[in-house]
């Protein structure tokens, strides 16, 4: 069976791959880059609405903040990658019901190895924008506790937003499996962390309630939400 786009517009969009806009079929990376040798790269999720990227600031902190935790040589500056995400969503003209998934990676290595020295490159940064809709439904969804465990930071630090979520894809399958939309995933001491793709909050007696961020990404709309709650005066734990 031919595969079918979600959104058949997507045929024919433009990616950024350092520094080249390329159609779709031609938007490729090297088999030596880190992102095939090893998940070695860091990503950000972003969403625009109405002309304007939510959050995009917070989002950039983050890249950087998981670009030099990852000991990231040559890291592009914050206006050389907002420069083109801007440039790739004018290509394509999107302005809402955009998703954007930014990627950097450590880069192309000489040859096939784990040690970052071969990476004499300078990293690889790719701006892929589709459109494409919320996934998930406003009236709820459904879950499962999935029997794949978040990091502890001792090992992947989960703050670190990188490239390689084996964990939350093999969460994700069980769900898919299980015939729900997603997965909670506990920390390994058995307390909630978050699901295979979001933050997680309750509510409780008048509390807002999140898991703590030890073994969970604490993301931009978490963020925000805590914020939000606090400034107007809701108990939050």
């Amino acid at each position: 069976m031919e595969p079918k786009l979600p959104d058949s517009r997507n045929e024919n969009i433009l990616i950024h791959v350092n520094g080249e806009l390329l159609p779709r079929e031609d938007a490729k990376i090297s088999v030596f880059d880190s992102l095939v040798q090893g998940g070695d790269g860091v990503w950000e999720g972003l969403r625009v609405y109405n002309g304007k990227i939510f959050a995009l600031d917070e989002h950039l902190d983050r890249l950087m903040d998981s670009a030099h935790a990852m000991a990231f040589a040559n890291i592009p500056t914050r206006e050389d990658v907002k420069k083109a995400i801007f440039e790739t969503l004018a290509a394509n003209g999107m302005r809402d019901g955009v998703h954007i998934r930014l990627t950097l990676s450590r880069g192309k290595k000489v040859t096939s190895s784990m040690d970052a020295r071969v990476n004499q490159y300078g990293t690889t940064l790719i701006v892929l924008a589709e459109w494409k809709p919320p996934i998930y439904s406003k009236s709820g969804i459904r879950l499962i506790t999935s029997a794949i465990r978040r990091n502890p930071p001792q090992c992947v630090d989960s703050k670190i937003h990188h490239n390689n979520l084996i964990n939350n894809i093999l969460a994700k399958i069980e769900a898919n499996v299980a015939g729900v939309d997603d997965a909670i995933m506990l920390d390994i001491h058995g307390y909630v962390s978050e699901t295979n793709a979001t933050n997680m909050f309750a509510i409780k007696r008048g509390h807002v309630l999140t898991p703590h961020a030890d073994s969970c990404l604490p993301g931009s709309t978490r963020g925000m939400g805590t914020q939000l709650a606090g400034d107007a005066g809701i108990p939050l734990t």
